[in-house]
């Protein structure tokens, strides 16, 4: 076995792979880049879950390899075995190359629970374009009636309201907090996930504890700790990730189970490595402490400043606000930075203002409510979050103020933003999503 030598080698598969590639090109012209991914085929992780209510087939949420390639890099499908930083040496099943830098872009994987049962049949987790090929299969046959998703965070909510899309099944939610989207938006807000899921014959179980999957050899039912049992025939398991860290720990770069330490210019506690995306262990932009950021949007910006600075830049990564946003039947929910959930549970002072518009002018036809709301620092009144709902795409809004958030504006700053207009793209002048809220708050601070 020979060994490959290259300027640039990354390891992963993902967002973060695809960007650091592009930009490790943009910044090195001349540099020999190689890459290196396990999987046989990269899939688009967002849009995979509308393969299952057919809007799209698996066949165009799979990313070609000349996303890849064309920026003159080589691709490797391989499996890497250890790292070892003292030669620069990346060790694979069947190929060893050594490196100038590197790039940890591992992602993370889906967690399986210990629960009995849950090496059950047509128990799934879903990260991989085979993954989906087969829950398809499952869920095309005929004695397939009933779907369980267990965990109701945004994956969640989003399978669930696909699957029901993809019609003729009985889908339900399992969710041990309080509330769906708990983890992204306050109750006023996941209330009205709920609401609209339920509306739509959506089984929603919160509070609620599997305890055991039953079946003979493929999964039947779904006990909980009420001793309730809902039926299932199909189970997705949408509890969370956890960081693919096992390369670091075995290559002595500081890890733990958050992810791989990295400062603000993406390095690792070893020389030469960086990285970035799902594995590593991102830190709030607005607190500076550890908070979780596995978003594509944060992976991608994430590789690109790792790229940069790893061939001689200084660009400083600022942290995670976490700008995003999901879908669940006629109900749009967005949300960036902290909640007031969050914000009481480290204790923060906080004051937040509300607001009610309409996705464009009130007397325009296809006009939609929008609820809105914005969270400041009690002391300051820094920015510290927002969230949004309504028929109608927040995308826009969200990356707004995922900006002013980065740039610490205050509630001064809010009020006096500069918008855009027009009857059939916006609210009415007097009626921004964002400057609403402020409003609201400024006259309960100022009255």
């Amino acid at each position: 076995m020979g060994t490959k030598e290259f300027d640039v080698l990354i390891i992963g598969g993902g967002p973060a792979m695809r960007n650091c590639n592009k930009m490790s090109r943009i910044m090195n012209p001349d540099a020999s880049i190689g890459l290196i991914r396990e999987d046989k085929s990269m899939i688009n992780h967002c849009a995979m879950p509308y393969v299952l209510d057919r809007s799209t087939t698996l066949e165009k949420v799979i990313i070609p390899d000349q996303f890849l390639t064309q920026f003159d890099s080589e691709l490797f499908i391989d499996q890497v075995k250890r790292i070892e930083p003292k030669d620069k040496i990346v060790a694979c099943l069947n190929d060893r190359f050594k490196y100038k830098k590197l790039f940890l872009l591992t992602g993370a994987e889906p967690v399986k629970p210990p629960i009995p049962g849950v090496e059950l049949k047509n128990i799934f987790t879903l990260r991989k374009t085979e993954d989906i090929a087969k829950l398809e299969v499952v869920l095309d046959l005929p004695k397939t009636k009933n779907v369980v998703i267990v965990g109701g965070g945004y994956i969640g909510a989003e399978f669930a309201y696909l699957i029901k899309k993809r019609g003729g099944l009985n889908v339900t939610i399992i969710e041990l907090l309080d509330h769906l989207l708990e983890a992204s938006l306050d109750d006023e807000f996941c209330i009205l996930a709920e609401e609209e899921l339920k509306r739509n014959n959506i089984s929603c179980y919160t509070k609620s504890k599997v305890v055991e999957f039953t079946g003979e050899d493929a999964v039947k039912a779904v006990i909980l700790d009420s001793g309730k049992e809902v039926p299932a025939d199909a189970v997705i398991l949408a509890i969370g990730v956890k960081p693919a860290i096992d390369l670091a720990l075995e290559a002595g770069i500081k890890a733990d189970k958050g992810g791989v330490e990295v400062d603000k210019y993406m390095k690792t506690s070893v020389e030469d490595v960086y990285a970035a995306g799902d594995v590593i262990n991102a830190v709030s932009a607005i607190t500076e402490d550890h908070f979780p950021g596995r978003l594509g949007g944060n992976a991608v910006v994430e590789a690109k400043v790792a790229a940069i600075n790893a061939s001689g830049g200084n660009r400083i990564y600022p942290g995670v606000v976490n700008p995003s946003a999901t879908k669940v039947f006629e109900l749009s929910f967005g949300t960036v930075g902290l909640t007031e959930r969050y914000l009481k549970d480290i204790g923060i002072g906080y004051l937040a203002g509300n607001g009610e518009t309409t996705s464009i002018y009130s007397m325009i036809p296809g006009s939609k409510p929008v609820k809105s709301k914005l969270i400041f620092k009690k002391d300051d009144l820094t920015l510290l979050g927002a969230q949004a709902v309504g028929d109608v795409n927040l995308a826009g809004h969200v990356d707004e103020v995922a900006q002013a958030i980065l740039k610490k504006f205050t509630l001064y700053d809010i009020l006096s933003f500069h918008y855009t207009t027009h009857p059939e793209l916006s609210p009415q002048p007097r009626a921004n999503v964002w400057v609403s809220c402020a409003e609201d708050l400024w006259k309960r601070v100022n009255g």
